[in-house]
């Protein structure tokens, strides 16, 4: 029996006992099931790799607890014998939380949260903290100025990125209310990671 799980680890599994026998390390998480066929007598096992699904797009620090959040989109293929490795990972490009100092009100905060959840949280994570398909932002380059935020979320400078406008449902006071939100929820991390030592979430592409 062959499984693929969030460890990023394609596995095999006696059937009638379910020992490990092998695995492979697939470099990100697997939801899709394997499946085999044969060419020519010959036998091959074949599994789609990358996350799917809202785990780990929604669920915040949550998507992190299986351990392999990045997500490296491929279809792997197998055959008894194969000598086949991967190329190594390519290189995280998500550094350390460096946040802008937080400037709003307790007010602003509050609602940019409010705002947040109902229109970013789905994409981009529980609590600003995202798992490994979206941008993380909590470390956005667009947080650092009004304008930068207002570029991305109401003018659509990254719908080619699939980030489309939202202005015919948030202004700019809602644009800056969010951009305060996720300073602030970048600093409480940020001080949180200093006091643990502890990284809070892996990050993944800057905007």
């Amino acid at each position: 029996m062959f499984q693929g799980n969030a460890q990023g680890q394609f596995v095999a599994y006696s059937a009638d006992k379910g020992q490990k026998l092998w695995s492979f390390p697939a470099q990100s998480g697997i939801v899709a099931a394997p499946m085999t066929y044969a060419i020519g007598g010959e036998q091959y096992v074949a599994v789609m790799v990358g996350w799917g699904g809202v785990w780990d797009v929604a669920t915040g620090i949550l998507a992190h607890k299986g351990g392999a959040s990045r997500n490296i989109s491929r279809l792997l293929v197998f055959k008894l014998g194969a000598k086949g490795q991967l190329p190594s990972p390519p290189p995280s490009n998500a550094g350390p939380l460096d946040p802008p100092p937080l400037t709003g009100t307790p007010q602003q905060v509050a609602h940019g949260g409010q705002l947040y959840g109902r229109y970013c949280n789905v994409c981009h994570g529980d609590a600003a903290v995202a798992g490994g398909v979206n941008p993380d932002l909590r470390h956005s380059g667009a947080i650092g100025s009004a304008e930068g935020i207002k570029m991305v979320v109401l003018d659509g400078a990254l719908h080619e990125a699939g980030m489309v406008s939202f202005k015919s449902v948030l202004s700019a006071d809602d644009a800056e209310a969010i951009r305060q939100y996720l300073i602030s929820r970048a600093n409480e991390d940020k001080a949180l990671e200093a006091k643990t030592g502890q990284r809070i979430g892996k990050g993944t592409a800057r905007n």
